[in-house]
């Protein structure tokens, strides 16, 4: 069999600089785009359309259905993603990625897609200003409008950052899973806010869209910073071959 040559993953690492100057290209710089799109569909939505006046009765539909099993569990599925808790989570789940890969550049994507999700989520809700459905609401409602969701956002932002992180682990059965779970549970979240009166449906679709696209713009930032380390690498040549 021919020799092929493989990095030295031990050595191939990316300085700070190589980081920050991928993420600011990669995710900083991407966000007022996304805050661009994001306020002109919202303001969209309350001008040109009028609020969606269907979507109200949508959220009425969604709350004459309620029932004690769901109040329970919706009540739990939106508690883990409050602000709070996604910070703390994101910052856990950080430092077990460096305790398990002594890679600091991956532990630092969950808060990374959740800051980035926070920077254009925060001026956009304040700024579009959207009511809430005119439904009970079974939460207080934060200080913050209707559009888009904030704990969709971070939700997704959070799970998609840690399923496409969750492409490294070597175990097939316990890569699927893991990804399995991190696509999907953003989505429940998502399904309680509507069902908890908090947020119309179109502000759920939009909170999922901007987190999705926090996600993917912190990890292939990261990434990114990861391949030029091990070109790099390759270039001064140190390799190792079999």
């Amino acid at each position: 069999m021919a020799n092929r040559p493989i990095a030295n993953t031990c050595a191939a690492r990316p300085t700070v600089r190589e980081v920050l100057r991928s993420v600011l290209l990669r995710a900083v710089l991407p966000a007022p785009v996304m805050f661009g799109l994001l306020f002109g569909i919202g303001k969209a939505l309350m001008t040109v359309f009028h609020e969606v006046p269907s979507e109200e009765r949508i959220s009425q539909k969604v709350a004459a259905e309620r029932d004690g099993v769901l109040n329970t569990v919706t009540k739990v599925v939106s508690t883990i993603n409050d602000t709070w808790f996604t910070i703390g989570g994101a910052i856990v789940i950080g430092l077990a990625l460096l305790a398990l890969t002594r890679k600091w550049w991956l532990s630092v994507v969950p808060l990374l897609a959740i800051s980035l999700e926070a920077s254009v989520f925060v001026p956009v809700t304040h700024l579009v200003g959207r009511p809430r459905p005119e439904v009970g609401r079974l939460d207080n409602a934060p200080p913050t409008s209707s559009f888009p969701s904030g704990h969709t956002a971070a939700s997704f932002a959070l799970f998609w950052s840690l399923a496409m992180l969750a492409t490294r682990i070597e175990n097939s059965a316990l890569r699927r899973t893991v990804q399995t779970l991190c696509v999907l549970f953003p989505f429940g979240v998502g399904a309680a806010r509507l069902y908890r009166g908090m947020h119309h449906f179109s502000d759920i679709v939009f909170g999922g869209l901007l987190g999705i696209g926090c996600a993917f713009a912190a990890y292939l930032a990261v990434r990114a910073a990861d391949r030029s380390a091990t070109e790099r690498q390759v270039d001064r040549g140190k390799l190792t071959t079999v």
